[in-house]
This record gives structure tokens, C-alpha cells and sequence, in this order.
């Protein structure tokens, strides 16, 4: 009886180790695996988005960002402006971190948030899923929003010289934007990734062939017949 047992029970336990072993690539379902379109670019289809096309926005550059953070594995950054007149105009910037996993993304979006309050001397914008601050330099007022889906963390600026605008609309307009870009791409904050069902099969089966092996042994017990 012991030695029956010890063959269904030795596989379960080899199962749960094979099975901690694919929880990782279980968990990844629904990471970024790159960073391609997830910011504006100067090829996007007009149609599909207007809002940063010429004349009212030119494209100003673009390039990659790099940071000594566990899990980082690529960023990227553009910028757009608006020239109101010889030496005042409006910018606006858009980055995007790629990281491992979700947990890494989410550190690193929170120690900018926590250094963030720490200095203090901002405004705080409300905005859903978005940490969200308006800075006024007087002629310069700069907004800047923090936030993060998945295992990617993104931050929109927008910066005024020598102009009276309140930044603040604009800095909502555009995070809305950015924020709704990479969720169209892939993601959702809100899902649970879902786990195949090819790991539960083999706990199935020998969840299976254990109640076979128990109900066989109480069976043929029951037909021994009683001494005395």
C-alpha cells in the first residue's frame, strides 16, 4: 500500500517543482515585450493621430534612454513643440521604460513619485492612474505626469518659455493620450493573466490516478473476507 502510494505522491511533488519552475513564463502573459509605437512618432498616420501633426506641432527629436535600474531594459524619448514667437514656444516630451516584469516598472515608478514629493514645490494635478504635477517658474511653468502599465513606465512634459499658458490642459490632454496609446497597443492594468491550461492538465490527470489507485485499494479490502 505505502509503495502504491509513493509513486502518485513522488509525481505531484515533481509536478509542483516543474510547475514553480513555468510560473514565470505563466505571469509574463501580457508583458511589453519592446517599445515600438508605444510614443509618437513622425511617421504615425495623421488619421489615426492628428493631434501632433504640422503646423501646430513640429517634430523635434527623438532618442533612446538609459537607466541603472534593477530590470531596465530599453527606453526611448521624443519631443514635439510649438513656436509661438522668437523665443517662446511650448514643448512637449514623452518617454517610455521597458522593464522585466511588472514589479520592477512599479518600483521604479514609485521611487519617482516618492523623490518627487520629497522636493516638494509643485501643484498637484488629479488625474486616474497618474501622478500628475504642474511646477511655476514664473515666465517657465513645466507639468510633468508619472505613471505606469504593466512592465512599462511612461512620463509626458510639457514646458512653456516666455508664454502665459497654464500648462495644466495640456499635460492632461497629453497623458490621457500616451496613457491610452500603450494600452491600445497591448495590456491592461486591470487583467489577471491567465494560466494555461496545459500546467493544470498533468495535476488533472494524476489527481486522477490517485483517486483510481485509492478507490481500487478500499475497494479490494472490502472484498477480503473477515477472519473469525
Amino acid at each position: 500500500m505505502r509503495k502504491t502510494f509513493s509513486i502518485p505522491i513522488s509525481a505531484v511533488l515533481t509536478s509542483f517543482v516543474l510547475l514553480s519552475l513555468l510560473l514565470p513564463c505563466a505571469r509574463a502573459d501580457g508583458l511589453y515585450l519592446s517599445l515600438d509605437g508605444l510614443i509618437p512618432s513622425k511617421g504615425d498616420d495623421p488619421a489615426t493621430y492628428p493631434i501632433l501633426q504640422e503646423p501646430r506641432w513640429y517634430f523635434g527629436t527623438s532618442w533612446s534612454e538609459t537607466l541603472s535600474e534593477t530590470g531596465f531594459v530599453e527606453g526611448r524619448g521624443v519631443e514635439y513643440y510649438q513656436r509661438y514667437y522668437e523665443h517662446s514656444d511650448m514643448s512637449v516630451e514623452f518617454y517610455v521604460y521597458l522593464f522585466a516584469n511588472v514589479s520592477n516598472a512599479q518600483n521604479y515608478c514609485t521611487k519617482v513619485v516618492k523623490l518627487t514629493e520629497s522636493n516638494g514645490g509643485y501643484t498637484e494635478v488629479q488625474m486616474s492612474n497618474v501622478f500628475s504635477v504642474v511646477y511655476d517658474y514664473g515666465t517657465q511653468e513645466t507639468g510633468v505626469s508619472w505613471g505606469v502599465i504593466n512592465n512599462v513606465v511612461f512620463k509626458v512634459g510639457v514646458y512653456t518659455a516666455n508664454i502665459v499658458e497654464d500648462p495644466t490642459e495640456r499635460l492632461i490632454s497629453f497623458t490621457d493620450m500616451e496613457r491610452t496609446r500603450i494600452l491600445e497597443k497591448g495590456g491592461n492594468p486591470n487583467s489577471v493573466p491567465e494560466f494555461p491550461s496545459i500546467f493544470v492538465l498533468p495535476f488533472f490527470t494524476l489527481a486522477t490516478l490517485l483517486g483510481v489507485i485509492v478507490r481500487s485499494k478500499i475497494q479490494r479490502k472490502m472484498r477480503r473476507p473477515s477472519l473469525g
